[in-house]
């Protein structure tokens, strides 16, 4: 079913909107974009269940200028967010509407949208919205003999989060749909580690904890951010655990979703299957596709995971010394149908750290795009949101 994504609000004097905002309900837009084909700057606020999105006219003959001219400052239109636009056409074409376009529109905030005639609508312009691939320009900075993709989203002045996605992963490819989410509430930064997306690979194509930590640290130093809130996924859940361990002093709360204490030899196997790239284009051409895409050398990548993996079995005793270590406030988050990672495996993770919460989410996938991320979102907004407290004594 369609969930309300935004409403809609056309303004004359959006800086005066803004001030009554302000007042109103003690918010702000969180970022602001333009849109050329529709004549129109957008200006987004969170407003808890549903965005509100003010619309500034660009121009006297800008369809947003056009309603203000006939029917004053207010509500323009609803947004519904669907997965599929092309679908919902159809299903409404089916159903009778007349459509405002032929085929989707490039909208603000990396939507495809189209709208549903107000006369068939009882006087509402209804938009609807699908999240389109992003296409974020990364900063590119100097590391380790190459380069490492970093990506900024939301306003610099909140609290900053770094997002660490997992292995054969990116933040094109599996952060962004999260960080979409949290961009209202954080300062989000992305990047891609070594070897993945837009980063190169270490120069011996060997990965290491430690290496993928170095290059977490260096996101962090890129963007000037000296503290920061940290969320991994799979590999990047050990990369910020080793993070707060060797520099718990730029680190203030960890979040934790498809983490393991300890790397059987068939945990490893499972794992390495699932990084044959040969067995991945025969089975699922269709899905393999983005990761080549993606990546910059996919083969030398997922060869160099499968002998990253290999090691770890031998190193359980190390996870669990780093585990001993953090005593950062930590939200470790279990998917109850994880087809790598039990709830068991969760519950000895959590067990281990010496200052940590447990939610467990439905969830059947080992994949961050794949995981709840509706429920997700709140769980990370409220833990990552709580005043720091000094963390506790490991005893």
């Amino acid at each position: 079913m369609p969930s309300l994504e935004h409403i809609g609000i056309a303004v004359d004097d959006v800086a005066t909107v803004i001030d009554d905002v302000r007042t109103l309900l003690g918010s702000v837009p969180y970022k602001a974009e333009t849109v050329p084909e529709q004549q129109v700057r957008t200006h987004f606020i969170d407003a808890g269940t549903a965005k509100l999105e003010l619309l500034e006219p660009l121009a006297d003959d800008s369809p947003v200028q056009n309603f203000l001219d006939r029917r004053g400052e207010g509500l323009h239109h609803l947004a519904f967010e669907v997965n599929d636009a092309e679908a919902a056409m159809a299903r409404l074409r089916d159903a009778g509407f007349t459509l405002l376009s032929d085929a989707p529109q490039t909208g603000a905030d990396d939507k495809r949208i189209f709208f549903v005639h107000p006369k068939e609508t009882h006087g509402v312009l209804v938009e609807f919205c699908e999240p389109a691939p992003p296409n974020w320009t990364p900063t590119t900075v100097s590391h380790r003999n190459g380069q490492l993709a970093v990506y900024e989203r939301g306003d610099s002045d909140r609290p900053s989060l770094l997002v660490l996605h997992g292995a054969a992963g990116s933040t094109l490819l599996e952060s962004a749909p999260l960080m979409r989410r949290l961009e209202p509430h954080f300062h989000l930064i992305g990047v891609d580690l070594s070897g993945h997306g837009g980063s190169s690979l270490p120069p011996d194509d060997a990965f290491t904890i430690d290496r993928l930590a170095n290059d977490a640290r260096a996101a962090l130093d890129a963007v000037d951010a000296s503290t920061a809130h940290l969320f991994g996924f799979s590999m990047g859940a050990s990369v910020a655990l080793r993070l707060a361990h060797t520099h718990p002093d730029r680190v203030r709360r960890l979040a934790l979703l498809g983490a393991s204490a300890a790397w059987t030899a068939p945990l490893a196997r499972a794992m390495q299957a699932r990084l044959d790239l040969d067995t991945l284009r025969r089975r699922d051409p269709e899905r393999t596709a983005p990761f080549e895409a993606q990546h910059q050398h996919p083969d030398r990548l997922f060869a160099a995971l499968r002998a990253f993996v290999d090691t770890l079995p031998d190193k359980t005793d190390e996870m669990h010394r780093t585990l001993a270590a953090v005593d950062h406030p930590t939200l470790v988050v279990a998917l109850d149908e994880d087809p790598l990672f039990s709830l068991d495996d969760m519950l000895d993770v959590h067990a281990r750290l010496a200052n940590a919460h447990l939610a467990v989410l439905p969830g059947t996938h080992h994949r961050l795009a794949a995981a709840p991320l509706a429920a997700l979102t709140p769980l990370l907004r409220d833990h990552f949101s709580v005043e720091s407290e000094a963390p506790s004594p490991n005893l």
